[in-house]
């Protein structure tokens, strides 16, 4: 299961230019192509946009946590972008600058929830999100994340 730090193969996607949450979520879900544990990269696109139909989770300050779980991966996966300009996420087009992006195997919820409650525990101490938003680099970013 990938850790909150993000992996050294965990794909960090900074300064995407993407305007649209559909485009968002296919560039990440493109990031992870290759990964031994995601076994039809389509499927895993299709399931994640579906579950965004449905009710897109949103962590407020411009976070967005799009996932699904699904047999399209065999572990969970994660994918982290951070978008140069905010892009509108949802039904009420909240503005959103830093995407986690998780494929989660259907026994594997347990491990996803532990992941999401330290992800939000990590993004409400003072100054991370900030940190995150202005890192200059892929290994400054990942730094903020530990």
């Amino acid at each position: 299961m990938p850790e909150l730090q993000a992996a050294d193969n965990t794909p960090v996607l900074l300064w995407m230019e993407d305007s649209t949450e559909a485009t968002v979520i296919k560039r990440m879900i493109q990031s992870l192509a290759g990964r031994a544990e995601v076994r039809d990269l389509p499927g895993l696109e299709r399931a994640v946009l579906e579950r965004q139909k449905l009710q897109p989770p949103l962590l407020g300050n411009g976070v967005a946590l799009p996932h699904a779980r699904t047999t399209a991966v065999t572990e969970i996966v994660l994918a982290i972008g951070r978008c140069r300009e905010p892009v509108p996420f949802g039904p009420d087009q909240v503005p959103i600058r830093l995407v986690f992006l998780y494929g989660v195997p259907t026994q594997c919820i347990g491990g996803y929830l532990a992941a999401v409650a330290r992800l939000t525990r990590l993004l409400k101490t003072p100054g991370t999100l900030d940190a995150l938003l202005t890192a200059p680099d892929e290994a400054s970013f990942r730094q903020h994340l530990q």
